[in-house]
């Protein structure tokens, strides 16, 4: 992987931001936009997180993934008309869930004049109790569904916690790559390693290596790919 700057970065954009999980990296702020923008935040109740909302002044998102304090009855749309707007999601291994409420707000933002920018807080949480197939084809629709909205979005991830292959996989589906000043130097895996654990993960026709062969996500597309 070749690691960009949050600058170099051409909007919109879906970027991986690669760091150890311990650190709070400021390229996480610079990728979370200015004022004009309507920002969602994916978290895990699991996890300290690490996204920065310090420069949040707009709308404001929070999806909060895992064992939240919440009545489980509680089915109820989120009201869109506030400022700060929260969702949850009890389980994190239901992936279709997490994906139709990223989706929702997208649907409820994506027409407005703002800008829209999500922070996920972290693939490691969701590598914690889903195996890695099911993650990469999820991440890989998610990604093509926010930019279906023109969104810029960022997805935290730990490299120390995973093979370079793993790492090296995953980076593929983005179209950048940012890593934290400390990182030296990133997981690196051959081309044949990558092309092999795709071809292993992509079990599914909507999958491809091919960005420009994948047709708008709905959210019955996230619904369809995640059951299958």
């Amino acid at each position: 992987m070749n690691p960009t700057s949050p600058a170099a970065i051409e909007s919109p954009a879906t970027v991986l931001l690669v760091h150890p999980r311990q650190t709070v990296p400021d390229a996480c702020e610079e990728l979370c936009g200015d004022d004009e923008t309507a920002h969602l935040a994916v978290t895990f109740a699991d996890a300290e997180p690490t996204c920065s909302t310090a420069a949040i002044n707009g709308q404001f998102g929070q999806l909060t993934v895992g064992n939240v304090l919440t009545d489980a009855t509680d089915e109820s749309t989120p009201d869109f008309t506030q400022s700060v707007v929260t969702d949850s999601i009890l389980d994190p291994t239901d992936l279709t869930a997490i994906g139709i409420a990223v989706s929702r707000f997208c649907e409820h933002w994506g027409d407005t004049d703002e800008k829209l920018t999500v922070c996920f807080d972290s693939l490691d949480a969701l590598l914690r109790h889903t195996p890695p197939t099911d993650v990469f084809q999820f991440t890989h629709v998610l990604a093509n569904r926010l930019a279906s909205v023109d969104a810029d979005a960022h997805f935290h991830f730990d490299p120390t916690r995973h093979e370079d292959r793993v790492v090296s996989t995953f980076g593929a589906i983005f179209d950048a790559v940012v890593a934290t000043d400390d990182d030296e130097s990133l997981p690196e895996a051959t081309d044949e390693d990558i092309a092999t654990t795709q071809a292993e993960w992509e079990d599914t026709p909507l999958i491809t290596t091919d960005p420009d062969a994948i047709s708008e996500a709905t959210d019955e597309d996230i619904q369809r790919v995640l059951d299958d």
